[in-house]
C-alpha cells in the first residue's frame, strides 16, 4: 500500500500534538489541524465486521522522489536500492528494490541492514479521553504491549523457515521472503547463498498525539480510532519528519511509525480502513532533499476484521512492499481481482494479491500472523526463480498471475 502527500495548505482534520519528555523531546511543539465536516458520521455508517481497502492514488509525487536518487548515489544519502529491468511477455519494465541486487554475484558483500526507528503513536482522541497507545498493557492483548510484541515479532527476530520440506533460512521474516522470491540465485548452490535484507529495530519513545475532531467506534474487544489518511500523511512529512530529523531518523533509515487499534479512512468515515501503508518523499530536512522511506502499521487487537488481519500482519504485508517497491511506483503489467485489490493495479505491491492469507510464526511462546506475500515471478508472467518453482512465498500461488487485468 502507499499514500501519495498533499501540499499543508490541503490538511483537513485537527490534531493538537504533544510530545512526551523524552530522546524525541525537541518534539514538544504544537500541531494544529482542523477536523473534516462529517468526520463524526462513523458510528451510523460503519458496521461490524469492518474491512481493509486499498489506497493507490497516483504514484507521480513518489515516482519523482525515487527519480531524485540513483542506486549509486543512495549508498552514501538514503538506503541501498538496485535496479533491474525485466522482460516479460508484456514488455520490458524496470523495478527499483532495497538491498542488493541478488541475481549479480556479490562476493562476500551480500548482506544489507537497514535501521528501523519504531516510533509508537500515542494517541488521545479528545472527544472522549480515549487513549490509545502501543506501549501500554492492553486487556485485549494479555500476551504483551502491543509495542513490545512487534519488537519481538518476527519482523525483527530470527526464526527458521522451512516451506515445501525447503529450508530457506533462519532469520526475519521479510528476509525469508525475499530470499524465497529469489530462491535460485540464493538457494545454497546458487550466486549468494548468504543474501539478507534485514530490518534492525530502534527503540524511541512514543509521540503523544490528541485527535480532535476524529470519530471512533465500538467493536469487538475495545474501541477503534479513526484518522483521515492524508491529513495524517501530511502530517507526518510536514511536522514529525523535520522534528525527527535530530532524533537519528534519517533518510538511511526505515522509520516505522506504529498505531494500536487506530486505522485511516480516505476524505469519509465511510471510506474506511486502511490499516498500513508505506511511502516515500524527498525529505527537505537533509542536505540535497535524500529519498525518505516509511510505513506505517495498525497493531490490531479489536478483532473487529475477523482472522485475516492479526498482530503484525499489516506490518509484514508493509514491509515486504516497501522492499520491493520502495516508492510505489514499480510498474508491472496490469493484475487484479485477487486479495483486497477488487479493481486492477500495475504496481509491484507484492502484499496485495494475497491480503488476509495469513501463515503462524510462533516465537518467544506467541504465534504472530504475518502475511504471505506474491513473488517478483508471479507478477511479470515469467517462469518462477522462487523457492520450489512457487509464486508466493507458502505456495498459495502456483502459476503467474492472469493479466492483462480488465
Amino acid at each position: 500500500m502507499k499514500v501519495v502527500r498533499l501540499s499543508s495548505g490541503a490538511f483537513a482534520c485537527l490534531l493538537v500534538i504533544a510530545f512526551q519528555t523524552s530522546a524525541l523531546a525537541q518534539l514538544s511543539h504544537g500541531f494544529t489541524l482542523k477536523a473534516p465536516a462529517g468526520a463524526q458520521e462513523a458510528e451510523r455508517s460503519i458496521s461490524l465486521p469492518l474491512k481493509a481497502i486499498e489506497y493507490h492514488p497516483s504514484t507521480s509525487a513518489s515516482a519523482k522522489a525515487a527519480a531524485a536518487d540513483s542506486p549509486i548515489m543512495a549508498a552514501s544519502r538514503t538506503i541501498p536500492l538496485w535496479t533491474e529491468t525485466t522482460a516479460s511477455p508484456f514488455g520490458s519494465f524496470t523495478y527499483t528494490m532495497v538491498g542488493k541486487d541478488p541475481t549479480v554475484f556479490l562476493g562476500t558483500a551480500q548482506a544489507s541492514t537497514i535501521k528501523s526507528p519504531v516510533l509508537p503513536i500515542v494517541f488521545t482522541f479528545s472527544a472522549t479521553g480515549d487513549v490509545y497507545d502501543p506501549t501500554a498493557t492492553d486487556p485485549c492483548s494479555p500476551a504483551g504491549t502491543p509495542y513490545n510484541l512487534t519488537l519481538g515479532s518476527p519482523i525483527f527476530k530470527a526464526h527458521k523457515y522451512v516451506v515445501g520440506g525447503t529450508l530457506v533460512g533462519s532469520t526475519q521474516y521479510t528476509d525469508f521472503f525475499q530470499r524465497a522470491n529469489f530462491f535460485a540465485f540464493t538457494k545454497p548452490t546458487g550466486l549468494n547463498p548468504k543474501y539478507h535484507v534485514k530490518v534492525t529495530s530502534v527503540t524511541k519513545a512514543g509521540i503523544a498525539v490528541t485527535a480532535s475532531g476524529f470519530p471512533e467506534i465500538s467493536g469487538g474487544c475495545g474501541n477503534l480510532g479513526l484518522i483521515e489518511i492524508n491529513a495524517w500523511d501530511g502530517f507526518v512529512q510536514s511536522a514529525l519528519f523535520p522534528a525527527l530529523a535530530a532524533a537519528g531518523v534519517t533518510p538511511k533509515t526505515l522509520p516505522i511509525f506504529l498505531f494500536h487499534n487506530v486505522v485511516l479512512y480516505i476524505g469519509t468515515p465511510s471510506q474506511c480502513c486502511v490499516l498500513g501503508y508505506h511511502s516515500a518523499f524527498n525529505n527537505p530536512s537533509f542536505s540535497g532533499s535524500p529519498f525518505q522511506t516509511y510505513a506505517v502499521a495498525d497493531y490490531d487487537t479489536t478483532g473487529d476484521f475477523g482472522t485475516g488481519l492479526q498482530d503484525v500482519s499489516a506490518l509484514s504485508h508493509e514491509v515486504g512492499e516497501w522492499m520491493d517497491d520502495p516508492d510505489g511506483g514499480n510498474p508491472t503489467p496490469p493484475w487484479g481481482h485477487i486479495g483486497q485489490v477488487g479493481g486492477c493495479q500495475n504496481n509491484l505491491e507484492v502484499g496485495d494479491p494475497l491480503s488476509g492469507t495469513l501463515v503462524n510464526v510462533a516465537i518467544n511462546g506467541f504465534t504472530y500472523h504475518p502475511q504471505e506475500m506474491a513473488f517478483l515471478s508471479w507478477f511479470y508472467d515469467e517462469p518462477s526463480i522462487g523457492v520450489n518453482g512457487w509464486f508466493s512465498s507458502n505456495g498459495t500461488f502456483r502459476t503467474f498471475a492472469v493479466e492483462p487485468c480488465h
